[in-house]
């Protein structure tokens, strides 16, 4: 191949890649959003929560009511990118009577097994209770939220290394989780 036209084709991937961090994301779910965990980087103040539909009754309104959205640091809310699923997309859920099992993509592909089971309660007043539980530490929690360590690198910053992934939990427990495999992205 020529250096003409390596050039050409480099040029052509970075230009596409601009494209693509240049397009407009669409808002999602304007005003009926739940946020039940969420997951916090150590790069910016960007939030992924995760959310669940449920209908009046407490029941779960599809097959899979789990969804993940971006709660940006001024405020708006956008959905995931089709580049953004393999870290924090969902990687399976299923729905038995008022619970759903599901794993996040990004914790399945680095060898961590924490599947997240969404419980859903009506509460006295008639209200939905909705919870998300893990295993913190070997003992079942309820999950506040999870927070990845990690550095970018690479191509405007599209690629990088995670280091740990630690979730907390009620009552102030906490799990840190080294990262031994699959850590670049």
């Amino acid at each position: 191949m020529s250096e003409l036209l390596k050039k050409l084709v480099n040029l052509s991937f970075i230009g596409g890649a601009i494209a693509l961090l240049l397009v407009p994301t669409t808002r999602s779910y304007a005003t009926t959003l739940n946020s039940i965990f969420f997951i916090s980087k150590s790069d910016n103040g960007n939030q992924v929560h995760y959310g669940v539909q449920n209908n009046p009754d407490c029941s779960w309104k599809t097959s899979k009511p789990v969804y993940p959205y971006w709660k940006l640091q001024n405020g708006r809310l956008e959905r995931l990118l089709a580049i953004e699923v393999p870290a924090f997309g969902i990687a399976r859920q299923s729905v038995s009577d008022n619970e759903v099992v599901m794993e996040v993509n990004g914790f399945k592909a680095r060898g961590i097994a924490k599947p997240i089971r969404f419980r859903s309660t009506q509460s006295a007043n008639q209200g939905c209770q909705i919870s998300a539980f893990t295993q913190i530490n070997g003992e079942v929690s309820q999950l506040l939220r999870v927070h990845i360590d990690l550095t970018r690198s690479g191509f405007f910053g599209l690629g990088g290394t995670v280091h740990s992934i630690t979730f907390y939990g009620a009552d102030e427990k906490q799990e840190k989780i080294v990262c031994k495999s699959n850590c670049s992205f």
